[in-house]
């Protein structure tokens, strides 16, 4: 991210971490009316808008970009934030059981077989719903911190900002993930 300027001066916004998905959403519909070539623009200013729409819209690439515009120097590996330590074991298990049920239903040769991985596979969907709405929680909680990040400075939140902001890292793509392995085990 570094070098590829300000996100936030790029769709108009005051430079804040806490922006709710409207704000963005509406702030990145206007500049792209402006900009589109469509519209007149420069094909050059609808691309920085919409990279600046792709990393504002993910709460952890968000931050760490507030962070590297305050100055602060962002690591974005290290060890690991212990609420992805706590939940690392059971949603590689959760992933990797999605994965197998999917491969033992690619290589089921009857029908019968197919229904019994099925069924299996309805039975995870439970499990990765659960695990997704504990994700859910664990990026809402850390979300609304922002407000107090944004009040305080990134200067003076500067090391708790950035490990909340690799512990989204995580939790965004395992959301991700388990959305993807949900749909899959439901949908053969």
């Amino acid at each position: 991210m570094a070098g590829s300027g300000d996100h936030f001066e790029a769709l108009g916004l005051e430079r804040r971490v806490d922006l709710s998905a409207g704000t963005l959403r509406q702030h990145y519909d206007e500049r792209c009316r402006e900009v589109h070539p469509d519209a007149g623009g420069e094909a050059g200013a609808f691309d920085t808008v919409a990279e600046a729409y792709a990393c504002l819209s993910s709460p952890s690439q968000r931050l760490f970009h507030w962070l590297e515009l305050a100055g602060v120097e962002v690591v974005k590996d290290g060890s690991l934030p212990a609420p992805v330590v706590d939940r690392f074991g059971v949603i590689g298990e959760l992933l990797r059981e999605a994965d197998e049920l999917a491969e033992r239903h690619r290589e089921a040769h009857s029908t019968l077989a197919r229904s019994l991985v099925e069924a299996e596979g309805i039975a995870l969907q439970a499990r990765l719903s659960e695990a997704r709405v504990e994700l859910e929680g664990v990026i809402e909680g850390i979300t609304a911190r922002f407000a107090w990040f944004d009040e305080k400075g990134a200067l003076e939140t500067g090391e708790e900002a950035l490990e909340m902001a690799r512990t989204l890292t995580f939790m965004e793509k395992w959301e991700g993930q388990l959305r993807a392995a949900w749909a899959q085990a439901g949908c053969w």
